[in-house]
């Protein structure tokens, strides 16, 4: 995934839910950077897969590809247009450490911020929210999953209620949260830890 630049929407909260109990109120706009957005993807991959420093702290960009795009002006009877957003992550790595060694788990990230710019019908936004994954892991394997997107802000509800809803019911975001941490987990579990 690392280095693609675009992620659909699938993507944006699996990853959300692997880059799990990041911390950061108040919603806010995400600081400029000056990586490229490539640059910003491959340091978040490069701080979760691979570092072991105490805490994992980057911004992760994300924007729709044309499926969901589509799919989300229809939800939204064509007033959504796209989205490019910014997950701010902050992660205390002991955290993520304690669910894989853990083979039945339910973790419940408290909410993380992501800022957009929301491009509609009337022109550009700024919309924040804030994603909250929930996964449930049993035997090992993770087997229930859901972003617990909430907390818009920057829209009318009437717009946001259907975009929450899409997100946090859809079985394809579930499906691609299921597979990303259940990677993670073989991946990072010890082999004598495998169930």
């Amino acid at each position: 995934m690392a280095g693609s630049g675009r992620w659909t929407l699938q993507s944006l909260a699996a990853t959300t839910v692997v880059v799990i109990q990041l911390h950061g109120f108040p919603l806010a706009q995400a600081a400029p950077s000056s990586q490229t957005p490539e640059q910003m993807e491959a340091d978040c991959w490069q701080q979760f897969m691979e570092s072991r420093s105490p805490e994992i702290s980057c911004g992760f960009p994300a924007v729709m590809e044309k499926a969901d795009r589509e799919q989300v002006q229809k939800i939204t009877r064509q007033l959504l247009k796209d989205a490019q957003c910014q997950i701010t992550i902050k992660l205390e790595r002991a955290l993520l450490d304690a669910a894989v060694q853990a083979p039945d788990h339910t973790f419940v990230a408290p909410p993380q911020p992501v800022a957009c710019e929301i491009d509609t019908s009337r022109g550009k936004l700024p919309v924040a929210f804030t994603f909250a994954p929930k996964i449930e892991i049993k035997a090992g394997k993770a087997v229930r999953a859901t972003p617990g997107m909430a907390n818009v802000t920057g829209v009318n509800s009437w717009l946001a209620w259907p975009v929450v809803v899409y997100i946090n019911a859809s079985s394809s975001i579930q499906d691609v949260m299921l597979r990303v941490v259940n990677a993670y987990l073989e991946r990072k579990r010890p082999p004598s830890a495998t169930p």
